[in-house]
């Protein structure tokens, strides 16, 4: 099987984004608005808002506003988190598929659907996104301060401490550390330990 494939244009990238979409439990997605007015493709955002399934988006500040606010309140099943720094499209299905189109903005110029083992990058990469943007229309996010067992842990996660080093310095079982990871992980709205680690790293440094 090949790990890459090439997608001509437009209207052969929403066929299979459709596609995708119709067999997928989740799908994650960065869209973004650019520098140009008007350039996330409404079909495009569509798909994204009300196709079968779970659905988490990254978008920028410049496509949070007006339509997508309106959409979202329509869209069971959508989650949608504002980043402040620049995006490009990315789409990642299930962690079985990622499509990223040639263009950085556009579905004009066609897209590359990526299959395992290239589809992992994207998602962590995801993961990291989703970490650091906040809740649409919501305040700064998940990143509160942290304490207890909970500070504890994360300090020695971000010293990149495995789960039964973690478990062996505080006195604590593995189990009881894995839960205290999986509470992390649901707090900071991350799905990988990578993306974990960098919003720790972040939230130690701060507090």
């Amino acid at each position: 099987m090949e790990f890459v494939e090439v997608l001509s244009g437009r209207c052969d990238t929403l066929r299979r984004i459709d596609r995708f979409c119709e067999t997928t439990k989740l799908v994650s997605g960065i869209l973004s608005n650019g520098s140009r007015a008007g350039v996330c493709d409404p079909a495009l955002l569509e798909s994204m808002l009300f196709s079968p399934g779970r659905r988490r988006l990254v978008v920028d500040s410049r496509l949070a506003g007006g339509e997508l606010v309106r959409h979202h309140e329509k869209a069971r099943q959508t989650e949608i988190r504002v980043y402040g720094g620049v995006l490009r499209h990315m789409l990642v299905f299930d962690a079985r598929y990622a499509v990223v189109p040639l263009d950085e903005l556009s579905l004009h110029a066609g897209a590359l659907v990526l299959r395992p083992p290239l589809v992992g990058p994207c998602g962590q990469f995801f993961g990291v996104l989703w970490s650091e943007s906040r809740p649409l229309g919501g305040g700064p996010g998940r990143g509160a301060c942290l304490k207890g067992r909970q500070r504890q842990v994360a300090d020695l996660l971000v010293e990149g401490a495995t789960d039964h080093q973690v478990a062996n310095r505080l006195g604590l079982s593995s189990r009881t550390v894995r839960t205290i990871v999986s509470e992390l992980h649901d707090r900071f709205g991350t799905t990988s330990r990578m993306a974990l680690g960098f919003r720790l790293g972040r939230v130690t440094k701060r507090v």
